[in-house]
């Protein structure tokens, strides 16, 4: 099969409702990973809010809130993608017409909430790479030097980087005034602002 007629296929309905979102997303990520420019923007959005919801543990696994929101995002849209790919293809070769318009619309949900829990056991491992509550809960930031990692750090939002003991360590930051310190600059950690959970930050003199 040549690419151009598999990425056609991909392009079919409903293959293509998870296909677009996965191609979008996977070159967000690949753009992050190299101007970071979405953390500052998904950094207080949870992908799935779990504590709000009853019965979450029955609803969508707690895996995905603990990974960055790109990756769960690509990784989701790909497993649904290949799922779909596979599943329209088999449902092809038995029905047609009319029924297997319906039936296509009726396995998108379910397509999408096979791949959330297929995508949340192949993120398991590397959810606790991800969880800042364990990684920083032994280190002591307060009056160390960082760098600033975003392109601006004011009282809004900001990120800086923290070098201790050989260990590099994103952390959220933000200014007590209105000014604004740019990427780059070195700056002290004065002290944690637990109202917002971000790191209040001095720029170096």
């Amino acid at each position: 099969m040549a690419v151009g007629e598999f990425v056609g296929m991909l392009m079919t309905f409903p293959t293509s409702v998870f296909f677009i979102p996965f191609v979008v997303f996977f070159l967000i990520m690949l753009v992050d990973l190299v101007f970071n420019v979405v953390e500052s923007f998904t950094a207080d959005i949870d992908l799935f809010d779990l504590d709000n919801l009853p019965s979450s543990g029955l609803l969508l696994p707690q895996v995905l809130s603990k990974v960055p929101l790109m990756v769960a995002l690509c990784v989701s849209f790909f497993v649904a993608t290949v799922i779909s790919y596979y599943a329209s293809d088999i449902a092809q070769g038995f029905i047609s017409g009319s029924i297997l318009l319906v039936a296509n619309v009726i396995s998108i949900p379910v397509v999408a909430y096979i791949s959330l829990a297929i995508s949340a056991w192949l993120l398991k491992p590397l959810a606790p790479l991800f969880d800042r509550k364990k990684t920083f809960a032994k280190v002591e930031f307060i009056g160390l030097k960082g760098r600033v990692h975003s392109n601006v750090v004011n009282r809004e939002k900001g990120e800086v980087v923290v070098l201790h003991e050989g260990n590099e360590f994103l952390l959220d930051a933000m200014l007590q005034d209105d000014s604004s310190i740019q990427y780059g600059d070195e700056v002290i950690i004065v002290y944690k602002d637990d109202a917002s959970d971000r790191y209040v930050v001095a720029k170096k003199a």
